[in-house]
């Protein structure tokens, strides 16, 4: 059901990615490592697992994982495996845990393995793990996530990273039109067996903007929780701005919170270069280090020294957020 909050499991349950699943299979099938990128609630995940799921493959959440000791315990949950039946001896394990996520690979190198939430990995030695299984087995490894720490090491090797010359491609998921945006609600209605006023469709386009994931929750709200549409709309704006809020809160930890803050807020209105740097007053290349990170785990979009953010959800977070 396109309405279910749930990402996504089966093809048939995506709506209008087939072009976007058929090239991942080219690239895959090609022998290729891909990373699928994308603003938050574009529908990363669903195509994740559901590529996985169609492939006879193996997905692995690494939301929260930690270091290369997570790494290894998600790998190996994921692939049905118990630590006792790996053959390592559990009173020195912590000394192997890479070992061990060598030997999984092993097991599962017919296998294709989907690697989510590659950023929450703090451990750079899964760096070199990549490499040895890269170089040692044929496995085909999906990555998926937000475009900063490790995951954007995987993506953007230095000429002394490990994986240097053996970085993924690239495959971008855009927001939905205002026209896929209004079918998709048609379609989801339908499947409910309801229906809703033109005027009101258009209206959810209009203030969700083609995230994917916020539509959803609106057409949730409608036919699983039977609320009017104007209800249905604030109760998605209201647990989307939660939601960014946690997460944002979270990407603030240990950076210049004030600086990203107020960086943020005069984005939500739309900005140019001239004015941060007046308003600011910083220097121009922690403001342009500001400000390149924030387009790469795709807050910002960034034209011709303009920048504002799309999402109508994180414009309304970014209010919600203190400067201390």
């Amino acid at each position: 059901m396109l309405f279910d909050l749930r990402p996504k499991e089966r093809l048939k349950d995506l709506f209008d990615r087939e072009e976007e699943y058929e090239k991942l299979s080219k690239l895959v099938g090609s022998g290729r490592w891909v990373a699928i990128l994308g603003k938050r609630m574009t529908g990363k995940t669903s195509l994740a697992k559901t590529f996985a799921k169609e492939n006879g493959g193996i997905y692995v959440n690494l939301l929260g994982a930690g270091g290369i000791e997570g790494f290894a315990r998600r790998l190996g949950a994921a692939g049905g495996f118990r630590l006792e039946e790996i053959g390592i001896d559990l009173k020195v394990i912590h000394l192997r845990w890479g070992k061990l996520a060598e030997e999984l690979f092993e097991k599962f190198s017919d296998k294709i393995i989907v690697l989510d939430e590659v950023q929450d990995i703090t451990s750079p030695h899964l760096l070199k793990l990549l490499k040895y299984v890269w170089d040692t087995y044929r496995v085909r490894i999906v990555f998926s996530g937000s475009y900063i720490g490790l995951m954007k090491r995987i993506l953007e090797p230095s000429h002394t990273s490990p994986l240097y010359g053996r970085e993924p491609a690239k495959l971008v998921l855009k927001t939905f039109t205002p026209e896929l945006s209004k079918n998709f609600l048609l379609e989801g209605f339908k499947q409910y067996r309801m229906k809703a006023k033109l005027e009101e469709i258009e209206e959810a386009v209009e203030k969700l903007n083609g995230y994917v994931g916020w539509l959803t929750y609106y057409g949730n709200f409608r036919c699983v929780e039977k609320m009017n549409h104007q209800e249905s709309l604030q109760q998605t704006i209201r647990r989307g701005v939660a939601i960014i809020k946690k997460e944002l809160e979270n990407f603030l930890k240990n950076r210049n919170r004030n600086l990203y803050v107020r960086v943020l807020r005069m984005a939500a209105r739309g900005v140019r270069w001239s004015e941060l740097k007046r308003e600011l007053n910083v220097n121009s290349k922690v403001l342009r280090d500001v400000l390149r990170t924030l387009s790469d785990i795709m807050i910002l979009n960034a034209e011709n020294g303009y920048y504002q953010i799309s999402d109508p959800i994180i414009r309304e977070a970014v209010k919600k957020l203190s400067i201390r």
